[in-house]
């Protein structure tokens, strides 16, 4: 087991280790068993961090996560260069500069980005796009695509009269347009994005949370919605301490969901922040 005084191990170099921090080298790569570490390839650019136990290896072509869940973060890559590369099981995510996080788990995975814009990979070579805010799941899997109705032709108008019978022409073959499946690429569910939100206060990016939780607000449904709305005025009232948005939420959280789950809270956020003198 190495110590966190170690500047290096398995190619990747140190940044930040916990006092608690359980690393080893084996066959498969750098095994960390307990605590929490950045780990810098610095030639590539590219910073993980762990979210518990996980496995990693520098590669020729990359970093890649055997297994495990980690936050990346990849410097700005320059114009005409190489995107950075995270290989895991399905295929490979390029980066030209950006924040997201990815869940291995052997067989197939997810990746959620946060900041920036990634490009996924498929081992067939297939690339899919992922935008911010969105969650990709591999193996990539591809709806059936349903049966396309054959198209009808019209019935021919029937002939003028004094104009001569038009001559009967043998039927071509029917044509079908063909059409690609869309690559499902799906939003992120509630616990997913209250996963995140715990990991941007931990890191004290209040600012960066909010933003986050408003953007996912929109791609969630009605039920959920509330909860996220609730958190979202929580951390305008008691991490960014803005008296001025927090009223203003607070007073459209009560408007959209008027006797909600958590009209208790608000009422004391509001309290706090005594929103009825500055609305008067």
């Amino acid at each position: 087991m190495r110590t966190p005084s170690a500047r290096s191990v398995g190619g990747l170099e140190v940044a930040h280790a916990s006092a608690d921090l359980l690393v080893r080298e084996d066959s498969e790569g750098v095994v960390i068993q307990g605590g929490e570490v950045a780990l810098m390839d610095t030639a590539r650019g590219i910073t993980l961090r762990n979210h518990g136990p996980l496995v990693v290896r520098r590669e020729s072509t990359g970093v890649r996560l055997v297994r495990g869940r980690a936050e990346f973060s990849v410097s700005h890559r320059p114009r005409g260069a190489l995107p950075a590369v995270v290989l895991v099981s399905g295929g490979a995510i390029e980066v030209m500069g950006t924040r997201f996080t990815v869940e291995e788990r052997g067989e197939g995975g997810t990746v959620t980005l946060h900041e920036g814009a990634i490009a996924f990979r498929q081992s067939g070579g297939e690339v899919v796009p992922v935008q911010v805010g969105q969650t990709l799941a591999w193996p990539v899997v591809k709806p059936d695509e349903p049966a396309l109705p054959v198209p009808v032709s019209p019935a021919p108008a029937p002939p003028e009269a004094g104009s001569p019978p038009a001559l009967a022409t043998p039927p071509g073959p029917k044509v079908v347009p063909s059409r690609v499946p869309p690559t499902v690429v799906r939003a992120p569910n509630v616990e997913e994005v209250l996963r995140e939100l715990e990991v941007l206060r931990g890191r004290h990016e209040f600012e960066q949370a909010a933003r986050y939780l408003k953007e996912s607000m929109r791609k969630q449904p009605a039920a959920t919605r509330e909860r996220l709305s609730f958190e979202l005025g929580s951390l305008l009232t008691y991490q960014l301490k803005d008296a001025q948005r927090a009223c203003a939420h607070w007073a459209r959280h009560e408007e959209q969901f008027r006797r909600g789950r958590y009209a208790e809270a608000v009422q004391r956020a509001r309290g706090t922040l005594s929103c009825e003198g500055r609305e008067r």
